[in-house]
């Protein structure tokens, strides 16, 4: 018959894995055989996630004046929401910056878009932000700048909606005006719409495959639309959403890892995460 786990990340071995809420291990009373297939049922967590996230996605690459002189602005990691991250862009911008006038940005709230442009613009001013898709492609241009990869580029662009496209344009065009760089896309302040739990319980098992390759996914947990500092509660759907368990292993430690579509581990900020964990005879009904 079925026989249940609960875990919560607060019980952890200290020491373990990467010893956070995220990335941890749990020590059993006693070592366990288990065998046929498990399941993560109901999974509880905060949505405390940043919008932007330091070393992760807080990077706006982007080039100034005639010569195109690129730097890269970084803007501070924290959760925002739509207007609070336009003025955190504006931040960003500025600080650093090769123009002389100075970065605006507005939230088009009818068209769900940011409008960059400069402020008091000297007859030189012109800056180009890099949209995402070009930048993948021409990462080599960015060499003598900084280090970049097409799979990792760690950039704010989902975020603020530069996207698609080649270049988000400002330049200064007659006296006391510049033209108007519109975003091509939507904002997303959201942090993650999905992540996925990782675990030596899925280790070996053919039957389930991340998205990044990851042979030992355990399970999906949807985020969707819970607001900032709500709770998570994520119930399991379908009796298909298992692993089959290799063999009859005997456990004396579990480990579970939170990780992003990216297969980066998810910072909590201190917040548990908690689940239950049901083993269950390949041949039983669930």
């Amino acid at each position: 018959m079925p026989w249940k786990l609960y875990v919560d990340s607060r019980k952890r071995v200290k020491g373990a894995r990467g010893g956070t809420d995220s990335d941890f291990a749990i020590a059993l009373p006693y070592p366990i055989a288990v065998k046929g297939k498990c399941y993560i049922d109901v999974v509880l967590l905060t949505n405390n996630f940043y919008t932007i996230r330091a070393g992760d996605c807080d990077r706006i690459y982007l080039d100034e004046n005639v010569a195109g002189t690129k730097r890269v602005a970084v803007i501070a990691p924290g959760q925002y929401t739509v207007l609070q991250l336009k003025d955190a862009l504006v931040v960003a911008l500025n600080s650093g910056k090769a123009i002389s006038g100075q970065y605006r940005v507005t939230y088009k709230e009818d068209i769900n878009r940011f409008v960059l442009d400069i402020v008091t613009p000297a007859a030189t001013d012109v800056f180009r932000i890099w949209q995402e898709e070009h930048l993948k492609e021409n990462t080599a241009d960015w060499t003598s700048v900084v280090s970049l990869a097409p799979n990792d580029l760690r950039s704010a662009n989902r975020a603020c909606g530069f996207l698609n496209g080649t270049f988000l344009i400002s330049i200064y065009s007659a006296p006391n005006a510049s033209t108007l760089g519109n975003a091509p896309d939507a904002p997303d302040v959201q942090a993650y719409r999905q992540l996925f739990i990782r675990s030596n319980l899925a280790s070996g098992s053919s039957q389930s495959l991340g998205v990044n390759g990851e042979p030992d996914i355990i399970r999906r947990v949807v985020t969707g639309n819970t607001p900032q500092q709500g709770l998570i509660h994520d119930v399991h759907a379908t009796p298909l959403d298992c692993v089959k368990i290799t063999g009859a292993p005997e456990y004396l430690q579990l480990w579970f890892q939170l990780i992003d579509v990216d297969g980066r581990v998810v910072n909590t900020h201190g917040h548990p995460v908690s689940f239950s964990v049901i083993f269950q005879d390949i041949n039983e009904e669930y």
